[in-house]
């Protein structure tokens, strides 16, 4: 079960399953998650996930995302291809967005572009890409 601050209201995940990366940690490379993403430390790289990603205060992630929700609270850099992308207070996305729902609100910071998500849209890079590029 995860737990996240949005303002001063809590909200407990009802997944049981998490990956959380904590203050302090920092990871490079390409992940494939299928479970919820909690992010208090420093994430770079490629980060593919079929549950929800969340951006602690004190996290960011710098490259790309590819999920069906992102909410960030702390920081994000990069290219993200989500259904769904919130911006809480106090959290900031600087970069390139595919979405059909964007939330910012007040206090967040949004600087980049914003695109509709075409839902035949294909995953920001394949698996079989990524395996070649560490080949060479």
């Amino acid at each position: 079960m995860g737990l996240f601050v949005r303002g001063d209201e809590h909200i407990i995940s009802k997944q049981t399953e998490s990956t959380i990366v904590a203050n302090g940690a920092k990871l490079e490379g390409v992940f494939e998650l299928s479970t919820y993403l909690y992010v208090d430390g420093m994430v770079l790289g490629k980060v593919y996930s079929t549950s929800t990603i969340v951006i602690g205060k004190r996290g960011l992630i710098k490259g790309e995302v590819e999920a069906p929700k992102m909410m960030i609270n702390g920081k994000f850099e990069g290219k993200a291809v989500c259904e769904s992308i919130e911006i809480l207070e106090g959290g900031a996305l600087f970069g390139v967005v595919y979405s059909n729902e964007l939330v910012i609100e007040q206090k967040s910071h949004f600087e980049g572009e914003s695109h509709k998500k075409d839902t035949t849209e294909q995953r920001l890079i394949t698996v079989e890409e990524t395996d070649e590029e560490s080949k060479e």
